[in-house]
């Protein structure tokens, strides 16, 4: 992003943040989390990225985080969102008043300076696109970082102060071996983040990887080695002493991104810039995707937000799909209480019991740590396909 497309682009953001105080604060909560994170934020200067934490600080109900009050995630391209408040906080930075802010960072945007920079604007998490340790992967994929240069940068991170830092590893891809993905683990360890996301790396429609795989020049790896992999990850996290929460998530007792755990226990939440999604509980509205419409609309005040309600129906699925993705699982009494739930689920649940992929153990119904890696397919069979109140 060009110096004047970075500044038009802050100086947008801080005015939508602006012009939707009242909304998010009509909902009667606290921001309890925010997170930049979405394309690049670490392009921005700590200057220009305190100075959004600022337009939030200075619109929006904070309450008193720790406290009793719930909160909301605040998110953007940067998002900013708010949560239940009732978490650990891992370093008091200036104005944050142990919410949980969070910048997503390439290790080669990191400099000690600017790491001190971001420590002052008030950021106390950072997570960290290290992808892989293994230089050939690094390149394959287009990151401009090394693997000695993510080691750098993490280090350089943890001398700052930062004691909250979550790193992002892909597996699952043509010629990630079992070897090598053990290494990249290894090497994750050595570090001892507070938290590892870790991805099985996905063929998107309209990627150079896409276009890769359609000409036959890469092939997917075929799923039974990338559950393999996925059940060498959770060995091998769960052994140096990490808990799985999610189905993509690790961390130490207690560091669970609480920004990341608002959106699958729908928690309102708001985000701004372009893509930007937001949630107040009944509906969901989103930015526009490009930058120079965001920013004209910005500009003229029109707004570029598209919105829809959420049916029972997408309601009651979305439950389904986000509470099974969690290793927690789904409150079988807040199903009873929350729908008018269909017969074919329970008849598609019976079925899942039986086979034991989903099982049923105090009030709750979740998908085995065994069967995680299939949990997409266990969870659309539960999907509700008809009305519903």
């Amino acid at each position: 992003m060009m110096l004047g497309k970075r500044e038009s682009f802050t100086k947008a953001l801080i005015t939508e943040i602006g012009q939707r105080a009242n909304d998010f604060n009509k909902l009667g909560d606290a921001v309890n989390t925010i997170y930049f994170g979405g394309g690049t934020p670490s392009l921005l200067a700590p200057p220009a990225l305190q100075s959004i934490l600022q337009a939030i600080y200075a619109g929006y109900n904070l309450g008193a985080a720790g406290g009793p009050a719930a909160g909301n995630p605040v998110a953007g391209n940067p998002v900013a969102g708010c949560h239940p408040a009732n978490h650990p906080s891992n370093l008091e930075a200036p104005g944050n008043h142990g919410r949980e802010v969070t910048l997503e960072v390439n290790p080669d945007d990191i400099t000690e300076q600017y790491l001190q920079g971001l420590l002052e604007a008030g950021f106390n998490r950072l997570s960290m696109g290290i992808q892989s340790f293994n230089d050939g992967h690094l390149k394959w994929m287009n990151r401009r970082h090394t693997s000695a240069e993510a080691v750098a940068a993490f280090t350089a991170a943890r001398s700052a102060g930062f004691g909250n830092i979550s790193i992002d590893l892909i597996f699952g891809f043509e010629g990630l071996s079992m070897q090598m993905w053990q290494e990249n683990l290894n090497r994750a360890i050595e570090l001892s983040p507070e938290h590892i996301s870790a991805y099985q790396l996905s063929v998107e429609p309209g990627t150079k990887l896409h276009a890769s795989y359609k000409k036959g020049e890469y092939l997917q790896m075929k799923d039974t080695l990338s559950y393999k992999q996925y059940a060498l990850l959770q060995k091998m996290l769960s052994e140096a002493g990490y808990v799985q929460y999610e189905i993509s998530s690790f961390c130490k007792p207690g560091r669970e991104s609480r920004h990341n755990s608002s959106y699958w226990d729908f928690t309102p939440y708001f985000g701004f810039g372009p893509s930007a999604h937001s949630f107040d509980g009944e509906r969901r509205f989103w930015n526009v995707s490009s930058l120079n419409t965001y920013l004209k609309a910005i500009e003229q005040g029109t707004g570029c937000s598209r919105e829809e309600i959420i049916s029972p129906k997408d309601r009651f699925n979305e439950y389904i799909m986000l509470s099974l993705r969690r290793v927690v699982g789904m409150d079988v009494a807040y199903i009873n209480s929350h729908f008018k739930v269909p017969d074919e689920f329970y008849n598609s649940l019976a079925v899942l019991i039986k086979r034991g992929d989903v099982v049923e153990q105090g009030g709750k119904l979740r998908v085995p740590p065994e069967k995680l890696f299939l949990s997409d397919g266990i969870i659309r069979e539960l999907f509700c396909t008809g009305s519903i109140l």
